[in-house]
């Protein structure tokens, strides 16, 4: 007889709340309370207790959304793959900051079979948030029917230290979830803290009724848990279980297989030109693949390619020809791309070059909604190989902010609202190559002329031709920089030059401006991009231009990470008026004009 998990659920809905959703909501609300209007934005730590789904550090930094490096170094690990028991306590950095009247950090979280919201704030979160919290923050959505793929923002419970505390030396306001076995003093031992300091600061209350409840831990460094639990190797294989066997064989089969289709796609168009004599000046497709890479590459490309989360399109290069007239001018947007609509849809077709095989591995492994989507590719039998990209109406970035109002490519201008907007995309992007890939992925070329526009200005980043997986010697850092400079190209309308010592003109103005706080506001005014037309809100721009300053200072290490960028964008964009919106479109509107070209990845 099939079993029904619809009564248990309702009995836990109706009867475990009574000690765990008796989360105090009172206690805690008085516990995290903020005031918008005083509040700061802070990184800070939670203590993560490992659920039965999320024991490695690829599932909890997907459910938390920050990167498996962080949780490394947060952690003290030496490597991203380790396994940990259930209930193993972690440190996980968090983007926290005030949300109405409540201090948190709001993470996206999507929807599972069988979730709800009480489900989601114990069973996935450890009660390190409240499920009414949780409804009242996604009013859109219906509690007791959510679906598989919806997603939902998760208040997890965080605070930033004030003043006073700061002064004090309390350096972070850790969240902790009270045990039944804890114990005060063995806590303020554990975490370098204090018992007179961990009860003051959590308004002396019972705490021996703050069972599966959030407290607040005063420390004055991160954290430091003891040794952790993990392991480092691989489960063994159990060999007396042939059903075990057989599943793992047919899972490694069917990873072999997807691959081999691809290569074989590959090779079967390399083998049946091989005997011609390839063109003067080019090289045949094998040359492209196999050439510049070595036998023993090839096997490790061969796995690569089984991780593609959307098997590439092979494309007929006579489907490819007769769409772009035989690569005629008429059809050209770029130096090597070309506009063609297959299967009556349009794209962009771009001439490959480079490293042909890790480009592909690359473009397919990544999949998200501000990264430009390969769709396919084709073989021509002179040996030259096309990408077949989605295609990006509103084209590149730097056409939109460089173009000569005089010149007949002059398209209009952006709004303060769309280069916001603009801005957070592309941070979007960048932090899930940096901290959501596997191995984590630095671009190492972003540039106005790489970040594309859709018919909507959705950003999408572009040109994996030089993207690495970060190592010690290609870090995200440089990502960061480059994502400055696009900052302040988005803020002044000009591009950003260099001059003697490889200083560049928009870094040393922008730190000109904002040197002295008196002046800034009116330095700022006359630096900022005309086309403008002043409809912006000056504190946002000062916002903005700060953060540019910090991601292109010259120590890396000050520069700050990807998530924090993505944060303060995504408060910036939020406070953002719609009075100034609604006079720049006004604006803006009689500017506007049809979108022709299109820029993909040079």
């Amino acid at each position: 007889m099939e079993f029904s998990s619809l009564p248990l659920l309702l009995i836990l809905h109706f009867f475990l709340p009574i000690h765990v959703s008796s989360q105090t909501i009172n206690t805690n609300t008085t516990l995290f309370s903020c005031s918008s209007n005083t509040s700061i934005s802070c990184s800070t730590f939670v203590l993560y207790r490992t659920q039965p789904e999320y024991t490695d550090l690829g599932s909890i930094s997907d459910l938390f959304g920050v990167s498996r490096l962080s949780l490394e170094e947060a952690n003290d690990l030496r490597s991203e793959e380790v396994t940990f028991p259930a209930d193993q306590l972690l440190v996980v950095p968090v983007a926290c900051g005030c949300t109405g009247n409540r201090s948190s950090a709001n993470i996206t979280y999507t929807i599972k079979e069988g979730d709800s919201f009480f489900l989601i704030s114990t069973n996935a979160f450890g009660n390190l948030t409240d499920y009414h919290l949780v409804e009242d923050l996604n009013p859109t959505l219906e509690p007791t029917s959510l679906k598989s793929g919806q997603e939902v923002i998760v208040p997890v419970y965080c605070k930033c230290p004030d003043k006073t505390q700061l002064d004090r030396g309390i350096k972070f306001l850790v969240t902790y979830v009270w045990s039944a076995e804890d114990n005060i003093v063995e806590l303020s031992k554990k975490m370098n803290s204090s018992r007179d300091a961990i009860v003051a600061t959590n308004n002396y209350r019972n705490f021996s009724a703050a069972v599966f409840h959030p407290i607040i831990i005063p420390v004055p460094e991160k954290p430091h848990l003891p040794l952790l639990l993990y392991n480092t190797t691989p489960p063994a294989v159990d060999h007396s279980s042939k059903s075990n066997r057989k599943a793992i064989i047919v899972s490694t089969m069917s990873g072999a297989a997807s691959a081999v289709v691809i290569w074989s796609l590959l090779l079967l168009v390399c083998t049946k030109f091989c005997h011609k004599t390839p063109i003067i000046g080019t090289r045949s497709a094998a040359d492209l693949l196999t050439r510049n890479q070595s036998v023993r590459k090839g096997k490790k490309l061969l796995a690569g390619v089984s991780q593609f989360i959307d098997k590439p399109l092979m494309y007929d290069i006579k489907d490819i020809m007769e769409a772009t007239m035989n690569l005629s001018e008429a059809h050209r947007i770029g130096a090597l791309v070309y506009q063609a609509t297959l299967n009556g849809e349009v794209y962009a077709v771009k001439q490959a070059k480079g490293h042909v095989a890790e480009e592909m591995r690359i473009s397919q492994i990544v999949n998200h909604a501000n990264i430009i989507k390969l769709a396919g590719f084709s073989i021509h039998e002179d040996g030259r190989i096309f990408w077949v990209y989605e295609f990006a109406e509103n084209g590149s970035l730097d056409k939109w902010l460089f173009a000569n109002p005089s010149s007949s490519d002059s398209i209009g201008h952006l709004s303060w609202r769309q280069r916001l907007n603009i801005a957070l995309d592309v941070a979007n992007g960048l932090q899930y190559l940096h901290e959501h890939t596997r191995p984590s992925m630095v671009h190492r070329a972003i540039t106005t002329s790489n970040i594309l526009l859709d018919a909507h200005f959705k950003a999408k980043i572009s040109n994996f031709s030089m993207a690495k997986p970060a190592t010690i010697g290609i870090r995200p850092f440089g990502d960061v920089f480059a994502f400055g400079v696009v900052l302040l190209e988005l803020l002044s309308g000009k591009e950003e030059a260099i001059e003697d010592a490889e200083v560049g003109v928009l870094r040393r103005e922008i730190r000109t401006v904002l040197e002295v706080e008196e002046e800034r506001a009116e330095r700022l005014r006359r630096w900022m991009d005309p086309n403008l037309k002043g409809l912006y809100p000056l504190d946002g721009a000062i916002t903005l231009a700060t953060m540019a300053r910090a991601c292109t200072t010259e120590d890396s290490t000050e520069r700050p990470r990807i998530s924090e960028i993505v944060f303060g964008l995504s408060v910036l964009s939020q406070s953002c008026t719609d009075p100034f919106e609604r006079a720049s479109m006004m604006t803006n509107s009689e500017e506007r004009l049809p979108i022709k070209d299109v820029v993909v990845a040079r």
